[in-house]
């Protein structure tokens, strides 16, 4: 029999501690999988015909995910490639219009193995047993810049961009397909020339 004297000291003893886990409504995952396309259409922008020209974008027809970093990278490539950018069209000699035919993600998977099996008069399926599985994301963006000097066509190009995220995994153990995105974050844990964290 358990003395009195024992139970309090668990008593004492005893506590938890909990924590609210919240997650945003879109993962980090995601949101780098399509700016990092955003960063490798940029690349690819290379319009001799801005350079030294004041310029004018036109965002008004741009609508996608991550609008707001798009519009960021495409003034910087622009101001990069020599253009001057101005804040009213009137002002520019010429106007790029830019706009976005695709921004999303696009996901696969395949599997070796059982799949998830649902119960009959259970909510709960089966857990999928897979002897492999690989998976796979894509970040996918394509552009339209196009330029024109007071209505007369200049120039008007199409970038597509796509970054991959794939995993494979043998029973329960993880092992490492391309990832892309994994490798930007990798960078941001380098160290800087010179020590500078």
């Amino acid at each position: 029999m358990v003395r009195p004297q024992y139970l309090l000291v668990l008593v004492c003893l005893a506590g938890c501690t909990s924590r609210v886990v919240t997650n945003t409504p879109r993962s980090a995952v995601e949101q780098l999988l399509l700016t990092g396309a955003v960063d490798k259409a940029m690349e690819k922008i290379d319009l001799d015909e801005v350079r030294g020209h004041k310029l004018f974008l036109d965002f008004s027809n741009l609508q996608a995910y991550d609008a707001p970093y798009i519009k960021t990278a495409v003034r910087a490539r622009f101001c990069r490639l020599g253009a001057t950018l101005v804040e009213r069209a009137d002002e520019a000699v010429l106007v790029a219009e830019v706009s976005s035919g695709a921004s999303g993600t696009e996901y696969k998977s395949s599997a070796l193995g059982m799949p998830a099996l649902p119960v009959p008069n259970s909510p709960v399926p089966l857990p999928e047993a897979s002897l492999y599985k690989h998976t796979e994301r894509t970040g996918i963006l394509k552009l339209l810049v196009f330029v024109h000097e007071k209505g007369k066509f200049v120039c008007a190009y199409t970038y597509y961009a796509k970054v991959d995220r794939t995993e494979n995994f043998i029973l329960w153990w993880r092992v490492r397909g391309r990832d892309e995105v994994r490798q930007g974050w990798e960078k941001a844990d380098l160290a800087l020339p010179g020590g500078k964290p």
